[in-house]
């Protein structure tokens, strides 16, 4: 066991002016197409939720050595709403422009792109996974947690939300204001406590 170890957690990479309208028929996940990042189970689940709402797309953003597998899934299941698009600059424009947030890891350090998308003002459904989602997403208020690779659960919680619009709007401003949190002034803050803390013993 080590002693005296603290956790501070990163900050907002950027605070947009702007926040999505939770309007768009658009679903959007960020990150690199790796085996870690479950789009496997995103893929299926999306099966299940385009059955049901084939108005509304999926859009992938990353790159990887999954990409060819993935691709394949998609046209094994003659799914035509689902775009991988390779890595933008502008990601903030593409979370604006959606209206929830998927992520399917099976275990991440922390999840940088769930505060990314939150300060777009996008209610996140996340795998329960190791580490980063439930100290970020408040369950059933700015977001969903499910447990992970249960894909029934995740395309539940995904048509939970595209079919309640009310719901989905009030979680998306909760979203925006609860990672306020992780802020660049609170979380330098914490550094800033941590050192004097260290000096002063």
């Amino acid at each position: 066991q080590f002693k005296n170890v603290f956790v501070i957690p990163n900050a907002l990479p950027f605070i947009p002016k702007k926040s999505s309208n939770c309007e768009n028929k658009k679903v959007i996940s960020v990150g690199r197409l790796s085996f870690e990042k479950g789009y496997d189970s995103l893929i299926e689940a999306w099966k299940i939720v385009t059955s049901q709402h084939p108005d509304w797309e999926l859009d992938i953003y990353g790159s990887g050595q999954e990409y060819n597998n993935l691709c394949s899934l998609i046209k094994k299941y003659s799914l035509t709403n689902i775009f991988i698009n390779s890595p933008v600059q502008n990601i903030d424009e593409k979370y604006i422009e959606s209206s929830i947030y998927l992520m399917t890891s099976h275990y991440e350090g922390f999840g940088i792109v769930l505060i990314e998308a939150m300060i777009c003002g996008l209610p996140c459904i996340s795998f329960d996974c190791p580490c980063g989602p439930s100290e970020i997403i408040t369950n059933n208020e700015d977001g969903f947690l499910v447990p992970v690779n249960d894909v029934y659960a995740l395309a539940d919680k995904i048509c939970l939300l595209i079919e309640h619009n009310a719901l989905r709007k009030e979680m998306g401003k909760k979203a925006r204001q609860n990672v306020m949190r992780y802020s660049a002034n609170k979380i330098m803050k914490k550094w800033d406590d941590l050192f004097k803390k260290m000096l002063s013993e």
